[in-house]
């Protein structure tokens, strides 16, 4: 290699300028993660059936599933796990085979076998799983003065929605605080006094609190639409809703019980710093999304958010760009530590200018061609492939000074070859002396 780099120096150095100028904008662009794409397609298929026990969501609906997502093609395995009112099963297939095509499959066999399940399912909900996908960041809320319900409808309706618009961000819905409802609170003395039920009640709220299409009307030569909006805009508005009529009076909701403005069971409890709080986790997008632009991209929109209070607090915790920057922070710096070591030592030993620029140029530009090959192999720049770079510059030192060293040699031995012998001065032979040996014929024997 030495010999064709000498013999066709302007191909070695179009070659390499190349390299760089591919290198660098290859890497610019290449997607940036923890740890490298974990290609299991795996499909997850959740379904819900509130208050049903677990024995009865394995027997009429985790078992149905299971039985007809055998009709599934490469399938490698089928796990499954019934809850209270939930069914989680998880399809794994074999490698290889494409996620998008086994998902579509998964979908349509589930919404197939959905008018087998009992009355009241909820429809399934099918997802791919992917077991390297983390959230890269999560976003915390929390102000003084807003409770966990004002919170919660912050998180999913206003904060949500604008850190979505991230390039490469997927944003699920929000952990913590207590979902809005109205709810009614009735007496039982007071529902048996009057001699309803409570199933009256809801019949009665429920009838209540609808928008019916009334149509149109014309009138002379224009025509008018109609809006029968029978919505209750507040929680003292149901107070009096009527449930049924007795003689010349109504019994009201409010006779039964009251209607408050109040919040669902809550499920899990966010705290930061004492205060009431919610986090927003912010996973990556498959392709080639990239960590550190995503956490940046996600920072710079909490930063400008718009129609909250101002007492809302927000901040970006859980940073996974971190880590990858910090990957990326020491390989660079034991790089060039070794690089600089190596052409210090270069100079010193050898004496050679154009051999210590030589190896300043081969270490950086195999890091580039490596990058090149793995974003051809379709890779990303990861922890994995930084340490084994790391690993790798060991030896590209190794070979930068066994490269230098020859090329050294090389170079000497055609400069002595390019000048023309010298014509030995002929001295008086000394008896004293013993004959001088001949040249050698080569310079490396």
């Amino acid at each position: 290699m030495p010999k064709f780099a000498l013999a066709y120096p302007y191909f070695i150095l179009m070659l390499c300028l190349m390299v760089a100028v591919v290198g660098i904008t290859t890497v610019v662009r290449m997607p940036v993660d923890l740890f490298p794409e974990i290609k299991i397609p795996v499909v997850v298929v959740a379904t819900f059936y509130s208050g049903m026990p677990p024995q009865q969501i394995e027997a009429d609906i985790t078992n149905t599933f299971e039985r007809f997502f055998t009709l599934a093609s490469n399938i490698d395995h089928i796990e499954s796990r019934s809850l209270t009112g939930v069914s989680l099963i998880r399809i794994y297939f074999k490698p290889g085979t494409d996620a998008n095509a086994a998902l579509s499959n998964i979908s349509n066999l589930a919404m197939a076998d959905l008018r087998r399940l009992p009355p009241g399912t909820l429809p399934p909900v099918v997802l791919k799983f992917d077991a390297s996908s983390l959230p890269v960041c999560l976003v915390t809320l929390k102000g003084e003065g807003l409770n966990e319900t004002r919170l919660k409808d912050l998180a999913q309706f206003q904060v949500r929605n604008q850190i979505a618009n991230v390039q490469g961000a997927s944003v699920p819905q929000p952990f913590g605080g207590t979902y809005r409802q109205i709810q009614v609170f009735v007496d039982p003395v007071k529902l048996e006094a009057h001699q309803l039920s409570l199933m009256d009640v809801v019949h009665a709220v429920n009838d209540s609190n609808l928008i019916l299409p009334a149509g149109d009307v014309r009138i002379g030569n224009r025509d008018y639409n109609i809006y029968a909006n029978s919505q209750v805009p507040t929680a003292d508005e149901i107070n009096r809703i009527p449930l049924k009529t007795v003689g010349l009076g109504s019994v009201l909701v409010a006779d039964v019980g009251k209607a408050e403005d109040a919040g669902a069971i809550q499920t899990n409890i966010v705290r930061i710093d004492g205060q009431h709080s919610v986090y927003i986790p912010v996973l990556k997008q498959g392709g080639d999304s990239n960590t550190i632009s995503i956490v940046n991209g996600v920072k710079e929109a909490t930063k400008k958010l718009v129609d909250i209070p101002a007492v809302l607090k927000t901040a970006v915790v859980f940073d996974q760009s971190i880590f990858v920057k910090i990957a990326i922070k020491n390989l660079m710096k034991e790089g060039g530590i070794g690089l600089l070591l190596t052409a210090i030592m270069i100079l010193l030993f050898l004496g050679s200018p154009r051999a210590t620029f030589a190896v300043l140029l081969s270490i950086p530009l195999s890091a580039l061609m490596c990058f090149l090959v793995m974003n051809g192999l379709g890779g990303s720049i990861n922890t994995m492939l930084l340490g084994g770079l790391a690993l790798a510059f060991s030896r590209l030192i190794d070979d930068s000074v066994w490269f230098s060293k020859t090329f050294f040699a090389l170079w000497k031995t055609e400069q002595r070859l390019a000048r023309p012998p010298k014509k030995a001065a002929w001295k008086w032979p000394s008896p004293f002396l013993p004959p001088r040996p001949p040249p050698p014929s080569s310079f490396f024997r």
